[in-house]
């Protein structure tokens, strides 16, 4: 096996705190999950061939709209002042369409261009308003009312304790220059140009009140604010992109536009930089732990992320080298002060051997005392002889504490970013929820295609298939309170209901209505809260395009005995071959009761890389993952095509 990946905390004297609970972060070791061979496929595999490319909806006048790249769609109702998140696509040229929600693929776009998207760029597509109503009865039509700006991102590696940050003025109809500064008149980002491209400057991280300032002005005189935007908390190791527009209002009418405004209207989108190539980690924080309060999160004893509340998450970040001390603060607290204690403090450290993981995600949550139980119940029980502080190599073995106000606990856990399954897409769930356990996301039925719109008449959808009986079908399963997530990969669409419900139980937690999943994106959904209600159970949805081998997720077998496979999960389907015993095999996944699994293997007879079904019943397969053996049930759930 491999060597571990290992993260521990160490306490200090913690400090009595009447209204914070704070938590003691556990030793977590992760092992890498691939083989040799799979490793060297990776290695192997190169990526000069592609870049990755977002679209920002700056249209308020216009209101939501759909993308569509080289003629599919992959984005419904983006919300102006949202963006898509980056899709990793062919390098060379690409078409962009945007287009109202309620248009068909053939009607005239909005906008339209052709990207020449550059191997290993990364590029910004805003697209924002440039015809305006001219106040008459009839209006401005909304049809190529739109053009699209192309902003090539720097998104190389940053120092750590700095955050970069860049700006696009696209305000028609304010002056020609802005400037991104302080209120007093002091600029931080210099004389932007309309409609020109603009460079970077990296800062310290911490907070800004910055404003818009009128760089047109006299040199002799203050520049006058624009536009106030108040504090705006920068996190470390993060491209900071001020995008600024016309301040501009829908009109109301159907398919018009709204009328041209002299001021601006400002949004500030955030994306994740790159680590160094061959030896850097991207690590995700997420604050889940509702009793506690606001936290400043240190790495080498630099300031990443400040003022993090409840649910407060960060971009990647983009981290060198393997080894690393994580320090967690009271938002305000002096570092440099030595009678300032920190509330927690530890190391966090990676092996060459398993440097191929380069996603996690570190997650702050809750633990009520039967949590507790359930993770110490697959945790060695510490010798007491080495104090609160010992140390295991169990994996997924987090040391939990007892606090003032409760349990609570941080854990590193893997993400597997890897490429989906060609038109599918991948559900993600995380279990943060304090005193559930597991939870099981369910969907009442899949999603049926929209129909085309006839007539200019509003597209409806299809008749929905019979509804499955409650709880519906299971799209991924068993996520363990604190532990890795549970993935499924399922096909994309409109799911009209989402419902996160306690494994083995009947009362839905939270759900989310009207989750459009686009193919190729992975969709984590990390369920916080407390059933009690206090604060409420809710799940937060974070958005990655997947890339690269599934190296975090890969599961092989070996057959014990000669075995039959099926090209169904049944005894009665067609048998594809037999295959001998000691045949190994790539597992991909299990059926819904766990006593069939879905098996990739090189038939012997073509030599050509081939899928089906076997038993598993007899103890005919024996699964692992990174040498550890897996039982069939812990397996996610297949639901690729059969």
């Amino acid at each position: 096996m491999f060597a571990p990946f290992k993260l521990a905390i160490k306490i200090g004297a913690l400090p009595m705190l009447k209204k914070i609970t704070f938590f003691i972060i556990a030793v977590l070791t992760l092992a890498l999950v691939s083989g040799a061979s799979l490793v060297g496929q990776v290695q192997a595999q190169a990526k000069v061939n592609v870049g990755s490319l977002r679209i920002v909806n700056a249209l308020p006048g216009i209101g939501p709209v759909d993308i569509y790249l080289d003629k599919q769609i992959i984005a419904y109702g983006l919300r102006p002042e949202d963006a898509t998140t980056y899709f990793i696509i062919a390098a060379g040229r690409h078409a962009l369409e945007v287009r109202t929600p309620s248009a068909t693929s053939l009607s005239a776009p909005i906008a339209d261009i052709l990207i020449d998207l550059p191997p290993n760029g990364s590029q910004t597509a805003v697209i924002y308003q440039t015809q305006f109503s001219d106040g008459s009865a009839a209006g401005v039509t909304i049809n190529q009312s739109a053009a699209v700006f192309i902003i090539n991102d720097d998104r190389s590696p940053i120092q750590l304790g700095k955050t970069r940050i860049t700006a696009v003025h696209l305000a028609v109809g304010t002056p020609n220059r802005i400037s991104i500064g302080y209120p007093s008149g002091e600029a931080l980002l210099y004389q932007i140009g309309l409609k020109q491209p603009f460079g970077t400057i990296d800062v310290d991280t911490k907070s800004y009140n910055l404003a818009i300032l009128n760089a047109d002005a006299p040199p002799s005189t203050t520049p006058p604010v624009l536009e106030r935007l108040g504090e705006i908390n920068f996190y470390s190791n993060t491209l900071y992109t001020f995008i600024t527009v016309p301040n501009v209002v829908p009109s109301g009418g159907l398919g018009t536009v709204g009328n041209i405004s002299n001021q601006t209207k400002t949004f500030v989108l955030s994306a994740p930089l790159e680590p160094p190539v061959n030896n850097g980690l991207r690590l995700r924080i997420v604050h889940a732990a509702h009793s506690t309060a606001v936290i400043d999160i240190y790495i080498d004893e630099r300031l990443v992320a400040s003022r993090v509340n409840y649910l407060d998450y960060t971009d990647y970040l983009g981290l060198a080298d393997f080894s690393h001390t994580i320090t967690i603060r009271r938002f305000g607290d002096d570092p440099t002060d030595p009678n300032v204690k920190p509330l927690a403090r530890g190391s966090l450290t990676r092996t060459n051997q398993n440097s191929k993981q380069i996603d996690y995600t570190l997650l702050i949550v809750n633990s009520n005392p039967q949590n507790t139980a359930a993770v110490q119940a697959l945790s060695p029980t510490p010798n007491p002889a080495q104090g609160n502080n010992a140390t295991t190599s169990n994996i997924n073995a987090p040391l939990i504490f007892n606090t003032q106000n409760g349990d609570v606990m941080m854990s590193l856990l893997p993400d597997d970013l890897s490429e989906t399954q060609s038109g599918f897409a991948r559900v993600r769930v995380i279990d943060a929820a304090e005193g559930v356990q597991a939870i099981t996301v369910f969907a009442p039925a899949y999603p049926v295609p929209p129909v085309e719109v006839v007539d200019g008449l509003v597209p409806t959808l299809a008749p929905s298939p019979t509804p499955v009986p409650f709880p519906g079908i299971s799209l991924a399963s068993n996520a363990a309170f604190g532990s890795e997530a549970s993935s499924g990969e399922v096909p994309p669409g409109l799911y009209t209901q989402l419902n996160f419900v306690p494994s083995g139980g009947i009362n839905t937690l939270t759900s989310l209505s009207n989750t459009q999943l686009v193919a190729g994106v992975i969709y984590t959904f990390i369920v916080s809260g407390s059933p009690s209600g206090n604060p409420p159970v809710t799940a937060l949805t974070l958005e990655d395009y997947g890339s690269g081998l599934a190296l975090q997720r890969a599961y092989s077998g070996v057959l014990l005995s000669n075995a039959n496979i099926r090209e169904r999960p049944d005894a009665a389907s067609g048998r594809l071959i037999q295959l001998p015993k000691d045949t190994e095999i790539e597992v991909l996944g299990r059926n819904a009761n766990g006593q069939w699994v879905r098996i990739r293997f090189i038939n012997p007879n073509t030599g050509t890389r081939t899928e089906g079904w076997v038993y598993t019943q007899s103890n005919i397969i024996r699964i692992t993952r990174a040498g550890t053996p897996i039982l069939p049930s812990t397996l996610p759930l297949y639901t690729g095509p059969l």
